[in-house]
């Protein structure tokens, strides 16, 4: 009987003793616990800020490139005293036939820039000019569908319908989201965080340095890090600039300008390379409704790549011409610019080789340019 009472209380101390070192034991655990939970998040949170700080610091120094594609003037519409070709061809083939053979360039750029030779508006109130361009309001569709962002308006056919022709113009380009650039009127566009001013300008109207020198400072100071000026100037007909398209050409590059474009002549025009940078003093025509049957019909895209790192543009760029006809049929208009290849382009280019001569330039048989 007492062997047992002993066994008993031998038993119940050891029982006791369990027990204490036990609930010992956990606090110790706990708190080794807490302390691995503790490293844990501390190496992840430092991991994730060195991670985010190292992206931030390829972000800072990567070099972003943006391609701008320009080419010239459209007028998608007619002037009714002469004839309705244009306006039938819409009727019989939609908004997508006109920029058919040219979206794939347009499309797969950044940004497109045409000059828009005309009106698109209702209004009877002519303007006592040789010829006037208008066309409905509906034909903005060409532009959409064939991925145009950007056209300039400072031209002679602004105001072919008065100011009720243009406001109309400007409204339905922005009920359709394409931005217009005229004169104090900066177009600006932003792609890959950086910021892209249009400005247009007409020498005929008398725009010269003054305008020009207020127009890119008034862009910088919206931090525009690419400037592209297009000038409506020169001579009708004229394959070579003018002393006074070149002398402005250059003052805007001097300025700040990224890129001169012209337009006016309805011809092609050489390219001058200064400073560096690219003046390309005339585009020609491109889907252009105002002519059914034009005597030249060669014209071109101009495109450029623009390189931007730390928020400063370099000097390092790629630009091309892409030779187009503004036809695909020799003997007439079919208002539908085509990529020309072979020998058409061959010829084209020997074209712009000498129209370009003595201009600083060298374009090769692939139409880049150096």
């Amino acid at each position: 009987m007492k062997k047992c009472k002993l066994n008993k209380l031998f038993a119940a101390l050891l029982a006791a003793s369990l027990i204490l070192a036990a609930m010992e034991s956990f606090p110790v655990r706990a708190e080794e616990a807490s302390s691995e939970t503790t490293t844990e998040i501390s190496t992840e949170a430092t991991t994730e800020a060195t991670t985010e700080a190292t992206t931030e610091a390829k972000k800072k120094d990567e070099v972003i490139a943006i391609t701008i594609s320009a080419a010239g003037d459209c007028t998608l519409g007619i002037d009714s005293r002469y004839n309705d070709t244009f306006n039938r061809y819409y009727e019989a083939n939609g908004p997508k036939y006109f920029l058919k053979k040219v979206k794939p360039v347009f499309a797969n750029d950044d940004l497109t820039i045409v000059n828009f030779e005309g009106t698109l508006t209702e209004s009877t109130n002519r303007q006592v000019k040789t010829f006037t361009f208008k066309g409905p309001e509906k034909h903005v569709k060409i532009l959409k569908k064939g991925s145009v962002e950007v056209v300039n308006l400072a031209n002679n056919h602004t105001y072919d319908f008065g100011a009720q022709g243009f406001s109309d113009t400007q409204a339905t380009l922005k009920k359709n989201k394409i931005k217009y650039c005229y004169k104090s009127t900066i177009a600006y566009k932003t792609v890959k965080g950086v910021k892209v001013a249009f400005i247009g300008f007409n020498q005929l109207e008398n725009d010269g340095e003054y305008q020009v020198r207020a127009a890119i400072k008034k862009a910088k100071k919206k931090k525009a890090k690419i400037i592209i000026c297009s000038f409506h100037w020169g001579i009708e007909r004229d394959y070579y600039p003018s002393v006074q398209q070149k002398s402005l050409g250059r003052f805007a590059i001097s300025e700040g300008a990224s890129l001169v474009l012209g337009h006016h002549p309805h011809v092609l025009q050489g390219i001058e390379k200064y400073q560096g940078r690219y003046i390309v003093y005339s585009l020609g025509n491109f889907c252009f409704g105002g002519n059914t049957n034009p005597a030249d019909k060669d014209t071109m895209i101009f495109q450029q790549t623009f390189y931007v790192k730390k928020g400063k543009l370099q000097k390092k760029n790629d630009a091309k011409i892409i030779p187009c006809s503004l036809s695909g049929k020799s003997y007439t208009n079919d208002f539908q610019p085509r990529i020309l290849s072979g020998s058409e382009k061959k010829n084209l280019i020997s074209r712009m080789r000498n129209f370009s001569s003595g201009m600083n330039v060298t374009i090769k048989k692939s139409g880049k340019l150096k």
